[in-house]
């Protein structure tokens, strides 16, 4: 029994000595002090800043001019609302260039000029007007808003939108997601495809060219793909780089290619030969019956096995002399 019982310590205690780690971890955890929560810096998303403006009757317009085009979020601040101060509030109405006009607290606000590289927006009341430059789109910061084109916008397949325009550097298309306004991708002279298996079929026809063009997928067309001319480069502009030409691209294949066949044998006055190593078969013309088949020995092969067979029988046969010879001489 004593034995039993110091067994029944030790095994205790060996466990006590395994348990307590994970029991000290697991205090610690349940234990540890909370971090604090980090707080974004004041207007940080920057899906939704942008250039904040006061535009009277409590409300702001916060301006933006990305990838996605040009943006008047109009916002609810107060009376008393003062430049610099936070301007994240609630939102009355967005303009972009699917909805450039529309009416808050009383004001009728519009987006002018938007297809340019520096479009503006409007805010009238009682018949007076003010105007509020929005940013330059990125176009027009790194070659001014007077030498960009303005924008042709495209819908492709599914919920894109794309949008062309033409700078110093040659054409771009901006991708953008028509519901969500997030940009999706960029293609430019030097960059002109997406990569294959990407959602769409997009590409820049001849993009160094003189006449560069847009094809993009419309699979639910009976043509299923079409082409767009790129805006015209502001009079008096020039490009950066010179022109090539481009031969027409190939049209891209909506569905897998099939694999290409062989092609048929010319017809010719002579029989065709089917040529392989050590033989050439020929096919028979005229009244041989089909699946003929007259063989021409090349490399002797065929001969030296018909010769070994040859020795071997008559071999056999002198052998067969030999021994009656000798049957008949014991007799």
């Amino acid at each position: 029994m004593r034995t039993a019982l110091r067994a029944s310590l030790a095994t205790a205690v060996l466990a006590g000595a395994l348990l307590a780690p994970a029991a000290g971890a697991a205090y610690a955890a349940t234990t540890t002090v909370p971090q604090a929560a980090t707080v974004a810096p004041e207007n940080a998303p920057d899906r939704f800043a942008g250039t904040p403006v006061h535009i009277g009757e409590g409300l702001v317009a916060v301006l933006r001019h990305e990838a996605e085009g040009p943006e008047a979020w109009i916002r609810v601040v107060g009376p008393d609302w003062k430049p610099g101060e936070n301007y994240m509030f609630r939102v009355l109405t967005v303009l972009d260039r699917m909805n450039i006009t529309d009416t808050a607290n009383g004001l009728d606000v519009e987006i002018t000029k938007v297809n340019s590289a520096a479009p503006v927006l409007t805010v009238t009341k009682a018949g007076v007007t003010k105007s509020f430059p929005m940013p330059l789109s990125e176009a027009g910061r790194i070659h001014g808003a007077r030498c960009v084109s303005s924008t042709k916008r495209l819908g492709l397949d599914g919920t894109l939108v794309a949008d062309l325009t033409t700078t110093p550097d040659g054409p771009q298309v901006q991708l953008v997601d028509g519901v969500t306004k997030e940009p999706y991708k960029k293609l430019t002279r030097t960059g002109p495809a997406l990569a294959k298996g990407d959602l769409t079929v997009a590409r820049i026809l001849n993009p160094s060219s003189a006449d560069p063009s847009f094809e993009y997928a419309t699979p639910r067309q009976a043509d299923p793909f079409e082409t767009a001319l790129f805006p015209e480069l502001p009079k008096g502009c020039t490009f950066t780089y010179s022109f090539t030409d481009e031969a027409p691209a190939p049209k891209p294949s909506a569905t897998p290619s099939a694999r290409p066949t062989a092609p048929a044998a010319a017809a010719t006055g002579s029989a065709p030969k089917a040529q392989t190593a050590g033989q050439t078969t020929v096919v028979p013309k005229g009244g041989v019956a089909a699946g003929a088949e007259l063989t021409e020995d090349r490399d002797d092969s065929t001969t030296a096995l018909a010769g070994a067979g040859l020795v071997a029988i008559l071999a056999g046969l002198g052998t067969a002399l030999l021994v009656r010879r000798r049957a008949d001489a014991r007799r």
